[in-house]
This record gives C-alpha cells, structure tokens and sequence, in this order.
C-alpha cells in the first residue's frame, strides 16, 4: 500500500524509483493523496509553527512510537 511510505515520501527518503512509482500511483488514486496531502500540509504547519524546530531522530521516534500506539503501523512492517 503506497500510504505507508506517507513518511519516508514526504521526508525524501526513498529511492528515485519509489518516488516514481508513488507519484504515477497518487496521480489516480484520490484516497492515497488525500493521505499525502494531509502529511505534507502537516509538516508544512509544524515548520511554519517551529521555524527553530531541527530534524531530530528522537523527536521522529517519539513521534512514530505515539503513532504505533494509536494503531499506525510504519511502512516495512
């Protein structure tokens, strides 16, 4: 399912490839890039909300671990 690579997509961290294919997927499938969508205006109100706020591993695992709890489960697993 191409929304589990929400994450990785919408961080760059995918292969050019994946890119690819995730793109010609979102491109026909309006639930998948409703989801995207949702991601990317995400991050984009976190950073204009925290323009201070780095990259930071554990503030990602934090994240991803309250993410698991609420049922997500992250992409490769």
């Amino acid at each position: 399912m191409v929304v589990r690579q929400l994450w990785p997509y919408l961080d760059g961290v995918i292969s050019e490839p994946e890119r690819e294919r995730i793109l010609g997927h979102l491109e026909k499938c309006t639930d998948c890039s409703s989801h995207f969508e949702f991601g990317r205006l995400f991050l984009d109100a976190v950073a204009a909300a925290s323009p201070k706020l780095d990259r930071n591993e554990a503030l990602r695992e934090r994240v991803i671990h309250a993410l698991v709890a609420e049922g997500f489960v992250p992409a490769g697993e």
